[in-house]
């Protein structure tokens, strides 16, 4: 009878398993898949598949969950700049609702509830944006004399700022922990807060915050509706990679439930975190240069915690900063939102919902993460209380807490550039292996890396480069087998310290 079973299960396998050959394999259905789609679509290239093993489309970044009478952002909320910005183009194009953010909007509590001198907070902020624009200055003056980078925390610490209190501890996790999703330890100078992309944005006049009920992912629904349908068999969600063959020919790709794509090229939108895992086994192991290039980036943690309240008792602020002597030391859910703020949520507080949302980042998420729901009420219960000391502060009806670094198809929620990481590893990152298994998404981009524009440009680009393989010939990308220092002493055998070379 078990044979019998075991005879009947793989008889279905095979039924219901696939052997497809496709000119093109993409490996994920965010941002960077459909784009490469599109691109592809658009040179008059048809023949591709797009495999994703979630059962929609938008990827680790964006996605959107219903709670109370709302719908809220889990991952990517925001649209970074307008002008050229494709995502906002899209937005504008496909009706996608949005609503001004504006990070001066910020009220400043401590322990003992609102600041008595909000001016004080107003004034270390504005202290922190010239801190900001030195940075990006003393950035360039080093690179120009091809200094070695510096962490962030060297930087700040060179140009005289110490978040010495709790309100400067919390104004810097604002415009670093919140913004990089690391601490400025971690940051490099070079590649992230010295960057222009830090204080004016790849794009100009501002950021877009995404209200819209139809989730951001909307954008990229409408977008792949002009090419593809959702049900074109092109599209295989649901279907989780668990192995990549690749060589100088073709690359195979096989799925958990037994499929079996052949293809020339594969783009691989796979995210940084899940590349650094062991989720899908890649045949052969990537080179070395490859896996020390991947393992040389982070990839972080961001996570929004929503509460739902039965009575609102907070004002009207988009942002409200808590400084106390825990956020002095690394942050303790510092960063706090309003989406009852106006403009916001869709429907008004009287009919709809009363939502905060509160995000913490890096460490602090995935300490989070390990604890219950309730646990982290009772830590968010704690702090409101003493926020609003004047207001008996009842628990929330509801509490939503999205898990990015323990999910295992992401692995957190998008890259950073950390110290010690270098141009050469960004490169190698980049670089095709074999001109058939290619790699874009947000992290692939050196110069905006980590939002959903930089995942849509990347992934058209490689497109491109394979567009340009079928035609003629692939374009070259800089690649480094081994990455060296200057280090002098090194290669010539002299020790840097007493007993280097001992033995």
């Amino acid at each position: 009878m078990r044979f019998r079973l075991l005879l009947l299960s793989v008889l279905l396998i095979s039924v219901e398993s696939k052997h497809i050959k496709t000119k093109v394999v993409i490996l994920g259905a965010g941002a960077s898949g459909i784009s490469a789609a599109r691109a592809l679509s658009n040179a008059g290239m048809e023949d591709y598949v797009i495999v994703d093993a979630q059962s929609f489309i938008g990827g680790s970044r964006v996605q959107h969950e219903a709670f109370g009478n709302s719908f809220v952002e889990l991952g990517a909320n925001w649209i970074y700049g307008k002008g050229d910005n494709p995502i906002h183009r899209m937005a504008m194009q496909h009706g996608l609702k949005t609503t001004p953010n504006d990070k001066n909007n910020v009220a400043y509590f401590d322990d003992f509830g609102l600041l008595k001198n909000q001016e004080e907070g107003v004034d270390i902020s504005n202290e922190f944006e010239s801190v900001k624009i030195k940075l990006v200055d003393y950035a360039e003056k080093r690179m120009k004399r091809q200094q070695v980078d510096l962490s962030s925390r060297s930087a700040l610490s060179l140009l005289g700022w110490k978040p010495n209190t709790p309100l400067k501890a919390a104004v810097e996790y604002f415009n670093i922990d919140w913004e990089f999703s690391e601490p400025a330890e971690m940051c490099s100078l070079d590649y992230a807060t010295g960057t222009v992309d830090s204080i004016t944005g790849t794009y100009p006049l501002g950021n877009e915050f995404v209200v819209d009920e139809r989730g951001f992912n909307y954008v990229l629904k409408k977008e792949l509706a002009t090419f593809l349908h959702l049900d074109d068999t092109r599209l295989m969600l649901n279907t989780l990679v668990t192995e990549v063959i690749y060589n100088d020919q073709n690359v195979t790709v096989i799925t958990s439930n037994g499929h079996v794509i052949e293809a020339e090229y594969a783009i691989c939108t796979f995210s940084l975190g899940v590349l650094q895992s062991d989720l899908v086994q890649f045949t052969p192991l990537f080179p070395e240069w490859k896996r020390e290039s991947l393992l040389s980036f982070h990839m972080t943690t961001y996570t929004k915690i929503f509460l739902r309240f039965k009575e609102r008792f907070w004002g009207d602020w988009q942002f409200a900063l808590y400084a106390n002597n825990v956020t002095q030391h690394g942050g303790y859910y510092t960063v706090w939102q309003n989406l009852n703020a106006p403009g916001y949520l869709f429907k008004p507080a009287a009919t709809g919902d009363n939502i905060l949302m509160v995000t913490t980042t890096d460490t602090e998420s995935q300490r989070i993460e390990r604890m219950t729901n309730s646990q982290v009420q009772h830590e968010i219960m704690l702090v409101l209380q003493k926020m609003f000391p004047s207001v008996q502060v009842e628990p929330p009806i509801d509490i939503l807490i999205p898990r990015w670094h323990q999910h295992p198809l992401f692995r957190g929620s998008y890259s950073n550039w950390p110290i010690g990481a270098l141009k050469k590893h960004h490169l190698n990152m980049r670089a095709p292996l074999e001109n058939r298994l290619w790699f874009a998404g947000e992290a692939t981009s050196s110069a905006t890396y980590g939002f959903v524009h930089s995942a849509w440009l990347e992934g058209k680009s490689v497109a491109g480069s394979i567009l340009e393989c079928m035609t003629s010939q692939c374009p070259v990308y800089e690649k480094h087998e081994y990455i060296t220092g200057c280090d002098v002493y090194v290669r010539e055998k002299k020790p840097r310290f007493f007993g280097q070379f001992s033995h």
